[in-house]
């Protein structure tokens, strides 16, 4: 079952631990943890020939929803301000666009969606620390979706002993719903949506493999609605030839195609197309509108036969 705030504050109270973050007024919807560990923790924006850090430990990921009003900088405000409470310093910081849009949030560990959603145009990240301290080292990536507000706190300990209270262990509590709400219904109030958590490696149209809630939820979503058609559109920056592009977002899009039939969806609900760069969904002038223009959307055709 789903576990409040209060439970989480009460585990991590204690010398030397940091008593208050999280999402007040939230809900945990999902929590992870292991003994010995590594995280890739960023401490500087994405850039295509840098790798992000590393931070090695016991570690701890909870996910948290709340209100959807509350901006991203409201979201994790509260946690800023009783960590620095507490000497713990800012490391780095930034939003969304400023960050590395797609790319950023794709090399950060997150826990899946739906329990974890982040928008890609509208996420915070802030990364802490503290020498000595248990946690040492947090990061937080606030967003939200037009039903909820999402926090996710990842916090690496020295030891597992101070990472975990083992007489009263946090549930991690089972989805109700085996699809990604916000894609599904982004796809049918907009038309079209982004396959946000899709990785292929630079220049190729080989997709990782996953697995990928996105293409689950997708897959799930098609399976109950068998009327449903739609068409995976691959795109691509504007660096390289037109040509070049539109075989690349071809082949991306026939990628992902594939992936879905794979997990079960009929042929006759399915087309791929690519639009190379012809599409942009902001300027191709810097490396974060380049990487925000890489992706593959679903696009809604039909409900009807």
């Amino acid at each position: 079952m789903k576990r409040c705030l209060h439970l989480l504050l009460c585990l991590l109270a204690g010398p030397g631990t940091a008593a208050e973050i999280g999402l007040t007024g939230g809900t945990i919807t999902a929590q992870d943890e292991s003994p010995s560990d590594s995280v890739r923790l960023p401490r500087e924006a994405w850039r295509e020939t840098a790798s992000p850090s590393q931070v090695e430990g016991a570690i701890r990921r909870t996910a948290y929803s709340g209100d959807a009003n509350l901006t991203t900088l409201q979201l994790l405000e509260p946690s800023r301000t009783a960590l620095e409470a507490e000497g713990y310093e800012v490391v780095f910081t930034c939003a969304d666009a400023a960050c590395g849009g797609f790319d950023f949030r794709f090399q950060l560990d997150l826990l899946p969606a739906p329990e974890m959603h982040v928008d890609l145009g509208n996420y915070r990240y802030l990364l802490m620390e503290k020498p000595g301290a248990e946690p040492h080292t947090v990061s937080f990536v606030a967003s939200s979706s037009t039903t909820a507000g999402f926090l996710h706190v990842t916090e690496v300990f020295t030891s597992r002993n101070e990472a975990t209270d083992p007489a009263e262990p946090i549930e991690t509590p089972v989805s109700q719903t085996p699809t990604n709400t916000d894609l599904i219904d982004t796809l049918l109030t907009d038309g079209h949506a982004i396959l946000a958590d899709l990785e292929f490696a630079t220049g190729s149209s080989e997709l990782g493999p996953g697995p990928y809630p996105s293409l689950v939820a997708l897959a799930d979503w098609l399976e109950k609605t068998p009327t449903a058609r739609v068409v995976l559109v691959g795109h691509t920056d504007a660096v390289g030839s037109l040509e070049a592009n539109a075989a690349l977002s071809n082949r991306r899009a026939a990628s992902v195609l594939a992936r879905l039939t794979s997990l079960g969806v009929r042929a006759g609900q399915l087309q791929s197309a690519g639009a190379g760069a012809l599409s942009p969904v902001t300027n191709n002038l810097t490396d974060t509108g380049r990487a925000e223009n890489r992706r593959v959307e679903v696009v809604l055709l039909s409900l009807q036969q």
